[in-house]
């Protein structure tokens, strides 16, 4: 991608709903009718913690997919992927989460919803996402708990194993987890939706878990590169499979 993601000139939507429901139909077909006055589906609690520790200024969302939560007013939607599975993403901007072009702190927030566990290296990421965040900006990340997904069977990512990806450049497709992704996620069949894709296109299509945490886990890797955690919440009320960590950078 060529284009510079500059937030002072980006187009934002005027309107958030058109999108939101849009998204609904995408996922519910004509059920979206009623379903959009179902409260919960908006996600009231996560796109409150975003207002409160970020009320202003011009955000990212790394990875967005098809659905989003984030403040659409002044927030860019960025996407690795034009799809995922049968949804196609929602994304203005298409990037890799590691190399995104856009300039030095430029954005006051960052938000990543169940992206940085498909990543090969998340360190590199994180990294990356520190250097184009302003001095106390925030990062909002939402990942899958190990015991509340297909990942329980798995065992957690180690903070020595993630340094040691990060200074041998591990890059992507990375087949080191794959065994144990298919092992103890797809071939138990707890995850179907994956099961009809050849196995060696799991890592090339960003789809495996490289990596499976728990809250501590993320709140640890956080502090090692000098964010400091704000806020952290085992299970997100809004979306339970979840939990999240709000750090800034210091």
């Amino acid at each position: 991608m060529d284009k510079t993601l500059n937030p002072a000139q980006h187009n934002y939507p005027q309107f958030d709903y058109p999108l939101y429901l849009r998204q609904l139909y995408r996922r519910y077909g004509l059920k979206a009718l009623y379903k959009q006055f179902r409260f919960n589906n908006k996600r009231p609690f996560s796109r409150g913690l975003i207002q409160e520790y970020a009320p202003s200024g011009f955000g990212i969302e790394i990875g967005v997919g098809f659905f989003t939560i984030a403040p659409l007013k002044r927030t860019i939607l960025t996407d690795g992927f034009s799809s995922h599975g049968h949804d196609d993403s929602i994304a203005t901007d298409f990037c890799k989460a590691d190399e995104i072009p856009a300039p030095d702190s430029s954005f006051d927030f960052i938000l990543s919803e169940h992206v940085l566990e498909h990543l090969c290296n998340p360190i590199r990421a994180l990294e990356e996402w520190k250097k184009i965040l302003k001095t106390k900006g925030k990062i909002f990340i939402f990942l899958p708990h190990k015991d509340r997904t297909f990942d329980r069977n798995r065992q957690r990512t180690k903070l020595a194993h993630l340094f040691e990806d990060y200074q041998k450049q591990v890059s992507d497709p990375d087949f080191t987890h794959l065994d144990d992704w298919m092992a103890n996620v797809v071939k138990p069949g707890l995850a179907p939706h994956y099961a009809s894709i050849s196995e060696d296109k799991h890592p090339e299509f960003g789809l495996m878990h490289h990596h499976v945490w728990i809250t501590d886990d993320v709140c640890e890797l956080l502090q090692a590169l000098d964010f400091k955690i704000l806020y952290r919440l085992d299970c997100c009320p809004d979306r339970p499979d979840s939990f999240v960590v709000i750090a800034e950078k210091v």
